[in-house]
């Protein structure tokens, strides 16, 4: 268990190392290259916090092999006999009544406070707790978002987006008074949440756009993941900032994606559709 910690560290350490340069560049490396470099980045540097890549470097050890002969000896028959009479000579010598030596026994050792494993039992608590929290957490916002929300039955305007992106799978629209903006829900069971407001076919239009270009992306995949580092590296600060400027880059990578093949109108309604709705 505390070579697991061990590990946990050395990746920890490794990800604040990646994370802090990246921080202090990201003001001007911003505008310099695309939203989606950024955001493959940030997953490369999440990806380093929990695959110990390290460990498949080669140690720069020298093994030198040498050839060693073994002579064998034969007894020979003088041999044998000097054996017979040093035999016989120890046999005499040794006096039956000679006392035994006594073998004192050891003490048992103290018991001594083991930093190392109480340090790993702390951080594998803090993980189990983080993880019931979060578990628990997204429980509740799933209960109350389908609690509070009506099913639209048919979406012309979906199944066009849909088409567009090639995508197959059925994915539900429901409409919430909770939802402020629009969200894309869930991995297994993908469900769209589009606030309780007036929306023009126009911008619900790109409304879908944006949230069914993130569910062909797997974009949820990679926040669970990141989410995943969160809970292993609960301990550490730059864990927060990689999540939080992940989802920032996944937000921005997303928007060029879906305004790559856009002509500037649309491109304009687009980003007041973002912003309004944001609003």
């Amino acid at each position: 268990m505390s070579e697991i910690f061990k590990t946990i560290l050395i990746l920890s350490a490794l990800g604040s190392i990646l994370i802090i340069p990246l921080l202090i560049l990201k003001p001007y490396i911003s505008n310099r290259i695309s939203g989606a470099l950024q955001y493959c980045i940030w997953i490369a540097v999440m990806l380093s916090m929990i695959l110990p890549v390290y460990k498949l470097i080669p140690l720069n050890s020298t093994k030198t092999s040498s050839t060693s002969y073994v002579i064998p000896i034969v007894p020979t028959e003088s041999s044998h006999a000097q054996h017979g009479q040093a035999n016989q000579q120890s046999i005499g010598q040794s006096n039956p009544n000679t006392p035994t030596p006594i073998v004192e026994q050891t003490k048992k050792p103290h018991f001594r406070l083991n930093i190392p494993n109480i340090l790993t039992y702390i951080w594998a608590l803090g993980m189990l707790v983080y993880l019931l929290i979060i578990a628990v957490s997204y429980v509740i916002f799933l209960a109350k978002k389908r609690k509070n929300s009506v099913a639209i039955a048919q979406s012309p305007i979906l199944d066009s987006v849909r088409e567009a992106l090639n995508i197959k799978q059925q994915i539900p629209v429901r409409m919430s008074p909770e939802v402020r903006s629009p969200m894309l829900v869930g991995i297994i069971f993908p469900t769209v949440y589009i606030p309780c407001r007036e929306i023009s076919d126009e911008n619900l239009q790109m409304v879908f756009l944006h949230e069914l270009t993130h569910f062909k992306r797997k974009d949820l995949v990679i926040k669970w993941l990141c989410l995943f580092v969160n809970i292993v590296h609960w301990f550490n600060p730059f864990a927060y900032l990689l999540f939080s400027n992940l989802s920032e880059a996944c937000e921005t990578s997303c928007d060029m994606a879906v305004t790559k093949n856009m002509s500037d109108d649309e491109q304009k309604i687009y980003i007041k559709t973002i912003l309004e709705l944001v609003e």
